[in-house]
């Protein structure tokens, strides 16, 4: 296996907006080249193939996405709090990907991962949610015989449904609105009662 390169902040982000704008079909080294300002050669050097470069900018962005979501979250005391939070920056983040460049592609950076990355993705994220199932379970909130891995697998699949459907009952323009939705429901889901 290769070893991993330091590549610049700005070469990165370079070439992260190079995959965001062009998407993986057309991103090329050279265009990365051309929004950094530098030669072919140079990002070569410092990404190695396409390939590379393509799932290096993958791997960042998975880990904007999941350490962003993770600084909301940790505001929070309460797992319906934190899940709350975590769908507003998915709905934030869903208006943020509404612009595209011309001639790019019409496809948000969560769509983007999900399509290229989508197990890794789910990987991080459920790990990102087990230990906060974990503790909410210490604190009764969440039915003790609940399993924390399925309990996180639920929520990260609930929470890119925000992304993924369309508004139907709920406007997700409006913070306050997803948070009290998601309030209202995320607890009753994970109290563990069975249902015959």
């Amino acid at each position: 296996m290769r070893a991993r390169r330091s590549v610049s902040p700005t070469l990165l982000a370079a070439t992260t907006q190079t995959l965001q704008r062009l998407g993986p079909r057309q991103f090329s080294l050279t265009a990365v080249a051309e929004a950094a300002g530098v030669s072919r050669g140079t990002v070569h050097n410092a990404l190695g193939s396409r390939d590379l470069a393509i799932k290096t900018a993958l791997d960042h962005l998975a880990s904007v996405f999941t350490e962003t979501m993770a600084a909301e979250v940790d505001k929070e005391s309460s797992l319906a709090d934190q899940v709350a939070a975590a769908a507003v920056v998915v709905c934030a983040h869903r208006q943020g990907s509404d612009s595209v460049a011309p001639r790019g592609i019409n496809e948000s950076i969560l769509v983007l991962l999900l399509r290229n990355i989508g197990d890794d993705l789910m990987k991080r994220s459920i790990e990102l949610w087990r230990p906060r199932v974990r503790a909410a379970q210490q604190r009764g909130e969440v039915g003790a015989g609940v399993d924390p891995g399925r309990a996180s697998e639920w929520i990260v699949r609930m929470l890119l449904s925000f992304e993924l459907l369309p508004p139907i009952g709920v406007n997700l323009d409006s913070p306050r609105a997803v948070r009290r939705f998601v309030s209202e429901h995320i607890v009753d889901g994970l109290k563990g009662v069975s249902r015959d």
